[in-house]
Protein backbone atom coordinates (compact mmCIF):
# COMPACT_ATOMS: atom_id res chain seq x y z
CA UNK A 1 0.00 0.00 0.00
CA UNK A 2 1.25 3.47 -0.83
CA UNK A 3 3.26 5.17 1.89
CA UNK A 4 3.80 2.05 4.00
CA UNK A 5 6.92 0.49 2.43
CA UNK A 6 9.76 0.08 4.95
CA UNK A 7 12.83 1.73 3.46
CA UNK A 8 16.08 1.53 5.46
CA UNK A 9 17.37 4.21 7.83
CA UNK A 10 14.17 6.20 7.76
CA UNK A 11 14.36 6.99 4.05
CA UNK A 12 11.09 8.12 2.55
CA UNK A 13 11.55 6.72 -0.97
CA UNK A 14 14.17 5.10 -3.18
CA UNK A 15 15.58 6.45 -6.44
CA UNK A 16 17.36 4.15 -8.90
CA UNK A 17 18.96 5.40 -12.10
CA UNK A 18 19.47 2.50 -14.48
CA UNK A 19 20.87 2.27 -17.99
CA UNK A 20 20.15 -0.47 -20.56
CA UNK A 21 23.37 -0.63 -22.58
CA UNK A 22 21.78 -2.20 -25.66
CA UNK A 23 24.17 -1.07 -28.38
CA UNK A 24 23.38 -2.59 -31.76
CA UNK A 25 21.80 -5.77 -30.40
CA UNK A 26 18.14 -4.84 -30.86
CA UNK A 27 18.70 -4.10 -34.54
CA UNK A 28 20.54 -7.36 -35.11
CA UNK A 29 17.77 -9.38 -33.46
CA UNK A 30 14.64 -7.59 -34.66
CA UNK A 31 15.75 -6.32 -38.07
CA UNK A 32 18.48 -8.70 -39.30
CA UNK A 33 17.89 -7.93 -43.00
CA UNK A 34 18.22 -4.21 -42.35
CA UNK A 35 21.36 -4.78 -40.28
CA UNK A 36 22.94 -6.69 -43.17
CA UNK A 37 22.19 -3.93 -45.67
CA UNK A 38 22.14 -0.56 -43.87
CA UNK A 39 24.54 1.15 -41.50
CA UNK A 40 22.57 4.14 -40.22
CA UNK A 41 20.83 2.71 -37.17
CA UNK A 42 23.75 0.48 -36.21
CA UNK A 43 26.02 3.52 -36.03
CA UNK A 44 23.38 5.57 -34.22
CA UNK A 45 23.26 2.97 -31.49
CA UNK A 46 27.05 2.68 -31.42
CA UNK A 47 27.07 6.29 -30.24
CA UNK A 48 25.90 5.07 -26.86
CA UNK A 49 28.85 2.71 -26.50
CA UNK A 50 31.53 4.98 -27.94
CA UNK A 51 30.44 8.35 -26.53
CA UNK A 52 27.26 8.22 -24.44
CA UNK A 53 28.41 5.78 -21.75
CA UNK A 54 31.53 7.78 -20.99
CA UNK A 55 29.54 11.00 -20.63
CA UNK A 56 27.14 9.20 -18.33
CA UNK A 57 29.97 7.90 -16.15
CA UNK A 58 31.41 11.41 -15.84
CA UNK A 59 27.98 12.74 -14.92
CA UNK A 60 27.49 10.07 -12.24
CA UNK A 61 30.86 10.89 -10.75
CA UNK A 62 30.10 14.62 -10.84
CA UNK A 63 26.82 14.19 -8.95
CA UNK A 64 28.07 11.30 -6.79
CA UNK A 65 25.06 9.11 -7.32
CA UNK A 66 24.87 5.32 -7.80
CA UNK A 67 23.65 3.59 -10.94
CA UNK A 68 22.97 0.14 -12.35
CA UNK A 69 23.81 -1.03 -15.88
CA UNK A 70 21.89 -3.84 -17.62
CA UNK A 71 24.10 -5.16 -20.42
CA UNK A 72 23.34 -7.66 -23.21
CA UNK A 73 26.21 -10.13 -23.13
CA UNK A 74 26.94 -9.56 -26.85
CA UNK A 75 27.68 -5.91 -26.04
CA UNK A 76 29.84 -7.02 -23.12
CA UNK A 77 31.72 -9.46 -25.35
CA UNK A 78 32.40 -6.89 -28.08
CA UNK A 79 33.03 -3.97 -25.69
CA UNK A 80 34.62 -5.48 -22.56
CA UNK A 81 36.08 -2.09 -21.65
CA UNK A 82 32.56 -0.93 -20.78
CA UNK A 83 32.02 -3.74 -18.31
CA UNK A 84 35.43 -3.06 -16.78
CA UNK A 85 34.49 0.61 -16.37
CA UNK A 86 31.24 -0.29 -14.58
CA UNK A 87 32.88 -2.83 -12.28
CA UNK A 88 35.85 -0.60 -11.44
CA UNK A 89 33.46 2.17 -10.37
CA UNK A 90 31.35 -0.16 -8.26
CA UNK A 91 28.22 -0.05 -10.42
CA UNK A 92 26.26 -3.34 -10.50
CA UNK A 93 25.91 -5.07 -13.86
CA UNK A 94 22.67 -6.87 -14.66
CA UNK A 95 21.63 -9.47 -17.23
CA UNK A 96 19.75 -8.19 -20.29
CA UNK A 97 19.77 -11.09 -22.73
CA UNK A 98 22.58 -11.84 -25.17
CA UNK A 99 21.32 -10.14 -28.33
CA UNK A 100 18.45 -8.25 -26.69
CA UNK A 101 16.22 -11.16 -27.67
CA UNK A 102 12.45 -10.69 -27.63
CA UNK A 103 11.51 -13.46 -25.18
CA UNK A 104 8.11 -14.05 -26.76
CA UNK A 105 9.97 -15.30 -29.86
CA UNK A 106 12.00 -17.88 -27.92
CA UNK A 107 11.00 -21.36 -26.84
CA UNK A 108 12.01 -22.63 -23.40
CA UNK A 109 15.25 -24.26 -24.57
CA UNK A 110 16.32 -21.09 -26.38
CA UNK A 111 15.51 -18.95 -23.36
CA UNK A 112 17.55 -21.24 -21.11
CA UNK A 113 20.44 -21.14 -23.59
CA UNK A 114 20.41 -17.32 -23.64
CA UNK A 115 20.47 -17.20 -19.83
CA UNK A 116 23.35 -19.69 -19.71
CA UNK A 117 25.35 -17.78 -22.32
CA UNK A 118 24.76 -14.32 -20.90
CA UNK A 119 25.60 -15.42 -17.35
CA UNK A 120 28.82 -17.09 -18.52
CA UNK A 121 30.05 -14.14 -20.60
CA UNK A 122 29.27 -11.53 -17.96
CA UNK A 123 30.72 -13.65 -15.16
CA UNK A 124 34.03 -13.86 -17.01
CA UNK A 125 34.13 -10.08 -17.50
CA UNK A 126 32.67 -8.93 -14.17
CA UNK A 127 34.48 -11.33 -11.89
CA UNK A 128 31.10 -12.37 -10.48
CA UNK A 129 27.92 -13.82 -11.92
CA UNK A 130 25.23 -11.12 -12.14
CA UNK A 131 22.02 -11.87 -10.26
CA UNK A 132 20.01 -8.84 -11.43
CA UNK A 133 17.85 -9.13 -14.55
CA UNK A 134 15.81 -6.95 -16.86
CA UNK A 135 14.02 -8.45 -19.85
CA UNK A 136 14.75 -6.94 -23.25
CA UNK A 137 11.79 -4.72 -24.14
CA UNK A 138 10.39 -5.43 -20.65
CA UNK A 139 8.44 -8.53 -21.71
CA UNK A 140 8.51 -11.84 -19.85
CA UNK A 141 7.18 -15.20 -20.90
CA UNK A 142 4.94 -16.85 -18.34
CA UNK A 143 7.76 -19.32 -17.62
CA UNK A 144 10.49 -16.65 -17.35
CA UNK A 145 10.31 -15.88 -13.59
CA UNK A 146 10.79 -19.55 -12.71
CA UNK A 147 13.68 -19.89 -15.17
CA UNK A 148 15.33 -16.82 -13.67
CA UNK A 149 15.18 -18.23 -10.15
CA UNK A 150 16.58 -21.56 -11.35
CA UNK A 151 19.50 -19.66 -12.94
CA UNK A 152 20.31 -17.90 -9.68
CA UNK A 153 18.69 -14.57 -10.52
CA UNK A 154 17.51 -12.67 -7.41
CA UNK A 155 15.56 -9.76 -8.90
CA UNK A 156 13.84 -8.73 -12.09
CA UNK A 157 12.84 -5.24 -13.18
CA UNK A 158 10.43 -5.74 -16.07
CA UNK A 159 6.83 -5.45 -14.81
CA UNK A 160 4.56 -2.52 -14.04
CA UNK A 161 1.98 -3.56 -11.46
CA UNK A 162 3.28 -1.56 -8.48
CA UNK A 163 5.62 1.22 -7.40
CA UNK A 164 7.48 -0.72 -4.66
CA UNK A 165 9.31 -4.07 -4.70
CA UNK A 166 7.53 -7.32 -3.93
CA UNK A 167 8.21 -11.07 -4.07
CA UNK A 168 6.87 -12.80 -7.16
CA UNK A 169 5.97 -16.40 -6.42
CA UNK A 170 7.36 -19.05 -8.78
CA UNK A 171 7.53 -22.88 -8.55
CA UNK A 172 11.28 -22.48 -7.93
CA UNK A 173 10.89 -19.90 -5.15
CA UNK A 174 10.32 -16.15 -4.89
CA UNK A 175 11.79 -13.61 -7.29
CA UNK A 176 12.14 -9.99 -6.18
CA UNK A 177 10.30 -7.75 -8.62
CA UNK A 178 11.33 -4.08 -8.82
CA UNK A 179 8.63 -2.43 -10.95
CA UNK A 180 9.22 0.03 -13.77
CA UNK A 181 6.95 2.08 -16.05
CA UNK A 182 6.97 3.49 -19.58
CA UNK A 183 6.73 7.10 -18.40
CA UNK A 184 10.19 6.85 -16.78
CA UNK A 185 11.90 5.52 -19.93
CA UNK A 186 13.83 7.97 -22.11
CA UNK A 187 13.01 5.98 -25.25
CA UNK A 188 9.34 6.88 -25.00
CA UNK A 189 10.21 10.54 -25.58
CA UNK A 190 13.45 10.62 -27.53
CA UNK A 191 13.93 7.54 -29.73
CA UNK A 192 13.99 8.87 -33.27
CA UNK A 193 15.51 6.52 -35.83
CA UNK A 194 15.13 5.53 -39.46
CA UNK A 195 12.68 2.85 -38.31
CA UNK A 196 10.34 5.31 -36.59
CA UNK A 197 11.01 8.73 -38.07
CA UNK A 198 7.32 9.57 -37.74
CA UNK A 199 7.82 9.76 -33.96
CA UNK A 200 8.62 13.34 -33.04
CA UNK A 201 11.22 14.19 -30.43
CA UNK A 202 9.62 15.50 -27.24
CA UNK A 203 10.56 18.92 -25.89
CA UNK A 204 12.97 18.49 -22.92
CA UNK A 205 10.88 20.78 -20.71
CA UNK A 206 7.87 18.51 -21.23
CA UNK A 207 9.93 15.45 -20.28
CA UNK A 208 11.34 17.15 -17.20
CA UNK A 209 7.85 18.16 -16.10
CA UNK A 210 6.62 14.58 -16.52
CA UNK A 211 9.56 13.06 -14.65
CA UNK A 212 9.44 15.70 -11.90
CA UNK A 213 5.74 15.20 -11.33
CA UNK A 214 6.12 11.44 -11.22
CA UNK A 215 8.92 11.78 -8.68
CA UNK A 216 6.76 14.01 -6.49
CA UNK A 217 4.14 11.26 -6.41
CA UNK A 218 6.69 8.55 -5.64
CA UNK A 219 8.13 10.70 -2.87
CA UNK A 220 4.71 11.36 -1.37
CA UNK A 221 3.73 7.68 -1.49
CA UNK A 222 7.09 6.18 -0.51
CA UNK A 223 7.77 4.40 -3.78
CA UNK A 224 10.80 3.13 -5.69
CA UNK A 225 11.43 5.59 -8.53
CA UNK A 226 13.23 3.63 -11.26
CA UNK A 227 14.53 5.53 -14.28
CA UNK A 228 15.25 3.38 -17.36
CA UNK A 229 17.69 5.11 -19.70
CA UNK A 230 19.77 4.20 -22.76
CA UNK A 231 23.25 5.57 -23.54
CA UNK A 232 22.55 6.18 -27.23
CA UNK A 233 19.58 8.34 -26.20
CA UNK A 234 20.56 9.82 -22.85
CA UNK A 235 24.18 10.34 -23.85
CA UNK A 236 23.17 13.28 -26.07
CA UNK A 237 23.52 16.86 -24.88
CA UNK A 238 19.88 17.90 -24.48
CA UNK A 239 18.84 14.63 -22.90
CA UNK A 240 21.75 14.64 -20.47
CA UNK A 241 20.98 18.22 -19.48
CA UNK A 242 17.41 17.15 -18.67
CA UNK A 243 18.62 14.21 -16.58
CA UNK A 244 21.06 16.42 -14.68
CA UNK A 245 18.27 18.89 -14.03
CA UNK A 246 16.15 16.03 -12.66
CA UNK A 247 18.99 14.85 -10.42
CA UNK A 248 19.33 18.34 -8.99
CA UNK A 249 15.59 18.54 -8.38
CA UNK A 250 15.46 15.19 -6.58
CA UNK A 251 18.46 16.17 -4.45
CA UNK A 252 16.45 19.10 -3.10
CA UNK A 253 14.22 16.62 -1.23
CA UNK A 254 15.30 15.15 2.14
CA UNK A 255 15.38 11.46 3.04
CA UNK A 256 15.78 10.12 -0.50
CA UNK A 257 17.67 6.82 -0.78
CA UNK A 258 19.84 6.96 -3.90
CA UNK A 259 20.29 3.24 -4.48
CA UNK A 260 21.46 0.67 -6.98
CA UNK A 261 19.18 -2.16 -7.98
CA UNK A 262 21.48 -4.43 -5.98
CA UNK A 263 20.81 -2.28 -2.91
CA UNK A 264 17.06 -2.48 -3.42
CA UNK A 265 17.20 -6.21 -4.11
CA UNK A 266 19.15 -6.89 -0.93
CA UNK A 267 16.80 -4.74 1.14
CA UNK A 268 13.73 -6.47 -0.32
CA UNK A 269 15.29 -9.87 0.41
CA UNK A 270 15.82 -8.78 4.01
CA UNK A 271 12.19 -7.71 4.31
CA UNK A 272 11.10 -11.00 2.74
CA UNK A 273 13.09 -12.94 5.32
CA UNK A 274 11.31 -10.98 8.06
CA UNK A 275 7.90 -11.64 6.53
CA UNK A 276 7.46 -7.95 5.74
CA UNK A 277 7.45 -8.05 1.92
CA UNK A 278 4.31 -8.58 -0.12
CA UNK A 279 4.21 -11.91 -1.98
CA UNK A 280 2.22 -12.07 -5.21
CA UNK A 281 1.35 -14.39 -8.06
CA UNK A 282 0.86 -13.60 -11.73
CA UNK A 283 -2.66 -13.55 -13.18
CA UNK A 284 -3.87 -16.91 -14.51
CA UNK A 285 -3.18 -17.85 -18.12
CA UNK A 286 -6.91 -17.71 -18.84
CA UNK A 287 -9.58 -15.58 -17.23
CA UNK A 288 -11.37 -17.08 -14.25
CA UNK A 289 -14.82 -18.52 -14.98
CA UNK A 290 -17.87 -16.52 -13.90
CA UNK A 291 -19.17 -17.26 -10.40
Amino acid sequence: MAGTFAWPKGYRCAVCFTWDVDGETGVYFRFPERARALLGELHQRLFGLQVGVWRILRMLEKHRIPATFYVPSYVAQIHPELVSAFVERGYPVGLHGHMHEALELLDERQENDVLDLSRKILANLCGYTPTLYRAPAWELNRRTPELLVRHGVRSDSSLMDDEVPYAMETPAGPLIQIPIQWALDDAEYWVHTRVNRDKALTDPQTVFTFWRTEFEGFYRDGGCYVMTLHPFISGRHATMATIERLIGYIKSFPDVWWATMEDVTAHAESLLGEGKLARRQSPPAQPLPPP
